[in-house]
């Protein structure tokens, strides 16, 4: 809606088969395809076991995927995931699904946040990291994002500065440890996290209030533009 209010036209998709609900009215909805309630009936799953038949289900009916997809009008596509990722980013027609995406776009991938599991310390470098590593797998660009700042009582916008902190912090708290490998492996990998978060804005948003909005949608058009600084 706050796109709409600025005049741009909007696709909804949601690839999320496990879905019983959604905010917004979909242009495309996999669930035409295949609903997780369905296969749990039908193939006896659980919830983990069925969300990811269903996504098999959408790898194997990529054409009909890709039709509906290719058949988006508007000038942004905003794609709704499923929240368990690891059915996105770690099978290969979890990532398929997002190749199918980018035949048709030049997607950006939001990472969605909890700030209400932690953002302190070991909390934030594992949120960072797994942006990484979703970037790294969906090979798209992908922007980390701290979501539900209202609940969390987080004031929307940018926040970098407060999460280096505390990853400045696990630092010094790590090299009161005794020489070893892991210590220092340790190390090295929440270098890699200062390192980005030093090149990258951490903003916090709130789909209630709107805080933090217009910031996100600022970072998403400038990782369009060509210098490619987020800085």
């Amino acid at each position: 809606l706050w796109l709409e209010g600025l005049g741009f036209s909007v696709d909804y998709v949601n690839l999320d088969p496990a879905a019983e609900v959604v905010p917004y009215t979909p242009t495309f909805d996999v669930r035409s395809i295949v609903r997780t309630a369905d296969i749990m009936v039908r193939e006896g799953l659980g919830p983990n076991g069925a969300i990811v038949r269903a996504i098999d289900v959408l790898a194997e009916s990529s054409n009909r995927v890709l039709k509906e997809l290719s058949r988006l009008s508007g000038e942004v596509v905003l794609v709704d995931t499923p929240g368990q990722m690891e059915v996105l980013l770690f099978r290969s027609s979890g990532t398929k699904l997002v190749d199918l995406v980018k035949r048709v776009s030049k997607p950006i991938g939001v990472f969605l946040v909890d700030p209400t599991l932690g953002l302190k310390g070991s909390e934030a470098a594992v949120a960072i990291l797994m942006a990484i590593v979703a970037q790294l797998r969906l090979e798209i660009p992908v922007v980390p994002v701290v979501s539900k700042a209202d609940a969390a009582g987080i004031r929307g916008g940018l926040i970098s500065a407060n999460v280096y902190a505390e990853v400045e912090e696990l630092l010094e708290h790590l090299g009161r440890f005794e020489a070893g490998l892991l210590p220092e492996m340790l190390v090295e990998v929440l270098q890699v996290v200062r390192r980005y978060l030093r090149a990258e804005r951490l903003i916090a948003v709130s789909a209630v209030t709107g805080e933090g909005i217009e910031e996100l949608y600022k970072l998403v058009h400038e990782v369009f533009c060509t210098c490619g600084d987020l800085t």
